[in-house]
């Protein structure tokens, strides 16, 4: 049986009152969600060609007809979803912004098989060691404190410093390229005013100039980083080498990828667990179960929310009719919580035997690249913090539990935790 959707107060009643812009709706989206998975499955918004989708049948169903349901990308225009001024400041100041990694299949394919062995669940495995070193090395410099604020002390560094690394980026150049990072995933925010697009593309730019000064240094100096993989040895179809600007526009795709969302799964799978005592007492017990965890974190509360498709042609799903050139907002994190696929969805459970089946990191050809590494980040994290940090708990009075606005992006702003130092565990 279906359960009714939750009604709370500041949420809408009804979808003639529903906006995805409200601040209300962007704290807890999911009372909205629940509410149009509900009655409004597909759901056009008001005055748009934009549909939202909700159910995890419907959703899935789109990912995998990715003859029918686009990127809205090319060889040729692949960033065609950016807004006008900011591809002009590419083009103009840098290269075109041109995500190959987020073309359509089959061309996606080709892209994707040239990245893929850093990234899968094996490649990922082949950096265990420099994961697990920079957990250790980032409780080692806070375990004495007895307290930290997550984001910054260890949520944010560690993928970071894992993927700059593995990318063949100086260390001493995080603090530039978190800048860039951030300036990157400004457009998804949404409403951005004139000087945010300015300021989004101006920094895109430079962190294009650093990514082909990085290129021409793994030229002279080969290493077994990504980068310098893309600029020595990587053939596109196992024929020609990739262009500067093929190489500019993948490196900066998978860096982006590789730390700002697994930050944000990182800090709300802490704030679960912290708000879920069985849960951290279970955990404590018995650390097979971080694995679980980690894919319940991932299902409730998914640091993608949703990306955007367009039909390509006429279609009609689940009976609603798509015009050719609508767009489709999947909502992944309404699908995660669908009562159809999940029993219970709001419930945090450990055990349960489908947790992995969420949408998080999409589906088919074109789901997220580095699944693989941030679910071996997530479980190092969280095993390393659970033995090493004794009576881990949430700072009183020091937290709200507030989120960034954002319309893509799920992210806690901040989350003060504190432990017990005197008893903390030294790193073995």
């Amino acid at each position: 049986m279906v359960a009714p959707a939750r009604r709370t107060p500041g949420h809408p009643s009804g979808v003639e009152e529903v906006d995805l812009f409200e601040p209300a709706t962007q704290e807890d989206w999911y009372p909205t969600y629940d509410l149009l998975r509900e009655e409004a499955p597909i759901w056009r918004m008001p005055g748009t060609d934009v549909y939202v989708l909700t159910r995890f049948e419907d959703i899935q169903t789109v990912l995998r007809r990715t003859d029918v349901y686009l990127r809205g990308a090319s060889e040729a225009t692949p960033g065609s979803g950016m807004s006008s001024r900011t591809a002009a400041i590419y083009r103009e100041k840098g290269w075109p912004r041109l995500a190959y990694l987020a073309v359509d299949p089959p061309v996606h394919r080709r892209y994707r098989e040239i990245v893929d062995p850093f990234f899968s669940v094996g490649g990922a495995e082949r950096r265990r060691d420099l994961i697990t070193g920079v957990v250790h090395d980032l409780l080692d410099a806070m375990i004495e404190r007895g307290g930290c604020e997550f984001v910054q002390d260890f949520a944010m560094p560690l993928p970071v410093r894992v993927i700059t690394t593995m990318m063949g980026f100086r260390l001493e150049d995080i603090p530039r390229l978190k800048v860039w990072s951030e300036a990157w995933v400004l457009p998804f925010r949404g409403g951005l005013t004139e000087e945010e697009v300015i300021y989004a593309g101006e920094k895109g730019v430079e962190f294009q100039h650093h990514i082909h000064a990085t290129i021409q240094e793994k030229r002279a100096h080969p290493d077994d980083s990504v980068i310098s993989f893309l600029a020595n040895d990587a053939r596109f179809e196992g024929e020609r080498p990739l262009t500067d600007a093929e190489i500019i526009n993948m490196a900066d795709h998978l860096y982006i990828g590789g730390n700002e969302t697994t930050t944000f799964a990182l800090t709300s799978g802490l704030w679960l667990l912290l708000t879920h005592p069985e849960t951290q007492e279970l955990l404590s017990a018995d650390r097979s179960k971080v694995r679980g965890f980690v894919e319940e974190v991932l299902r409730l509360e998914s640091p993608t929310m949703g990306m955007v498709r367009f039909c390509s042609v006429d279609s009609e799903l689940s009976g609603v009719v798509l015009p050719k050139g609508s767009s489709l907002h999947l909502r992944y994190a309404a699908a995660n919580r669908d009562p159809r696929v999940f029993d219970d969805p709001a419930t945090l459970d450990v055990d349960r035997a489908n947790a992995s089946r969420h949408l998080a990191f999409s589906v088919g050809e074109t789901h997220c690249p580095g699944a693989g590494l941030s679910r071996l980040e997530q479980n190092i994290a969280f095993a390393a913090i659970l033995d090493r940090l004794p009576n881990l708990r949430l700072t009183p009075g020091r937290n709200d539990f507030k989120h960034h606005p954002n319309v893509t992006l799920r992210a806690l702003k901040e989350l003060w935790v504190s432990w017990d130092p005197a008893t903390a565990t030294p790193n073995a």
